[in-house]
């Protein structure tokens, strides 16, 4: 909620006193339900619903008298807390000021917090996300491995800033501001990533006519049938180990020493479908890469993992030249074709998208935990060829698309920072609010 045009001071100076959380909340409290029907349709929240980092989604609805059966009760704007690990340490919290029933049934696994009159539900559901909390309260668990819990009596003592009255309201009006952001940036990447996805199926196998469009699939004299099914006239069919003229496998190196010439390494956790992450890529000393200046990347190099978890072996994408020097790690295997012949980036998006996943992932191998795809069978993985003009230009509109998708996550990461430090900042009563516009603004 976005409250514009008023300010309002807090305290006046100096940092606030502190208070335990139970002093703003109950904690796991009764829920009088005198006087409405056991048969009463009520929400149901199972853990699966409530989403990491705040908020829940489910549709779901049960009988009132299946709070007997065990399952955790509670009612319009409470709280709900994961209690179990590592569900507590997510972030699995939820603010039900917008549970469509007056009552509700959840997990067994939540302790459910209700603001005592006088404060904000809101600012004390902000702090159930703060870092702080979410730390002290997996200091706190109890139990065995893989069943730790927080316990309720970690409510009564931990300790938070005791702001009191309007402050709260206006502390939670400016982290919900950023919140709604967060959310609206969010389903504007899922548009995007959804619209990236068409994308690339109808460019990597309808390709693009003599005018620039992309063509369409019901005109079948455009179009002939190929060992990938129906492909425009002008495209091929070729394996990967018919184009592909160098390939090899990442250093088994590893280490960095402060002082030393070094190199940024990649491993396959910054691998993704089609996506590379290099904020977290490690370093490595330059001496300890044999032949380092063949191992460096180049921009377009196909990098593939061969060795990870059934669901992600394969993960296939394009390297993007950097000023950096950069090597990969040896779960992965980097292949370069001649530019006449395929562009990784092109690769990449057929491996990684839709049908030629598919066809990529049943080539894996392995146990339940661990697979692999051996380039034996790789090589022989066939991939549709346009002819080189008009390949260059399906690239370049892929990333004209994965730049747009790239933008809205650089702001969404400016958005989680902000909140992160305002969140921090407010909660605890460093900042002082004076001027809810400007913080809000």
């Amino acid at each position: 909620m976005r409250r514009r045009g008023s300010t309002a001071t807090c305290w006046s100076s100096g940092m606030p006193d502190t208070a335990v959380l139970s002093d703003f909340a109950f904690i796991n409290p009764a829920t009088d339900t005198n006087g409405t029907a056991a048969d009463l349709a009520v929400a149901f929240i199972p853990m699966a619903a409530v989403i990491e980092d705040g908020g829940w989604r489910s549709t779901e609805n049960r009988p009132l008298s299946d709070g007997r059966k065990g399952y955790t009760l509670f009612q319009r704007g409470d709280m709900i807390v994961a209690k179990i690990t590592p569900c507590f340490e997510n972030g699995k919290v939820a603010l039900l000021s917008d549970l469509e029933t007056d009552y509700g049934l959840g997990s067994t696994e939540f302790h459910v917090l209700r603001a005592k009159p006088g404060h904000d539900p809101r600012f004390i559901y902000h702090w159930t996300r703060h870092p702080a909390f979410l730390r002290a309260g997996e200091a706190s668990m109890t139990g065995s491995a893989g069943q730790r819990r927080v316990p309720a009596g970690f409510f009564e003592r931990f300790e938070i800033a005791r702001i009191i009255g309007a402050p709260q309201g206006l502390i939670a009006d400016i982290l919900d501001a950023i919140d709604d952001a967060i959310f609206e940036t969010d389903a504007v990447i899922e548009k995007l990533s959804l619209v990236h996805q068409g994308l690339v199926h109808d460019l990597t196998t309808l390709g693009l006519s003599n005018s620039g469009e992309i063509r369409r699939a019901d005109q079948p004299e455009e179009f002939n049938e190929t060992d990938l099914g129906l492909l425009p006239h002008s495209w091929c069919v070729k394996s990967i180990g018919h184009m592909v003229n160098d390939l090899a496998l990442g250093t088994s190196a590893r280490g960095a020493n402060d002082g030393q010439d070094q190199l940024r390494l990649l491993k396959m956790g910054n691998l993704g479908w089609d996506a590379l992450d290099t904020s977290t890529c490690e370093l490595i000393d330059v001496e300890r890469v044999v032949h380092w200046k063949d191992a460096l990347l180049l921009d377009g190099d196909l990098l593939f993992n061969t060795r990870n978890t059934p669901e992600l072996v394969g993960k296939t994408a394009a390297y993007e030249q950097s000023d950096q020097r950069t090597v990969c790690d040896n779960n992965i295997l980097r292949m370069r074709f001649p530019t006449e012949e395929m562009d990784g980036r092109f690769a990449a998006a057929y491996m990684a998208n839709g049908l030629g996943k598919s066809r990529l992932m049943a080539l894996a191998t392995g146990t339940t935990s661990v697979a692999a795809i051996y380039w034996r069978d790789l090589r022989d993985f066939k991939l549709p060829v346009p002819p080189r003009e008009e390949r260059e230009e399906i690239v370049r509109r892929l990333q004209v698309s994965r730049d747009r998708i790239g933008r809205e996550k650089e702001y969404r990461g400016k958005l989680s920072n902000l909140r992160e430090g305002l969140r921090d900042d407010l909660l605890t009563g460093r900042k002082i609010v004076f001027a809810i516009r400007e913080a809000a603004e």
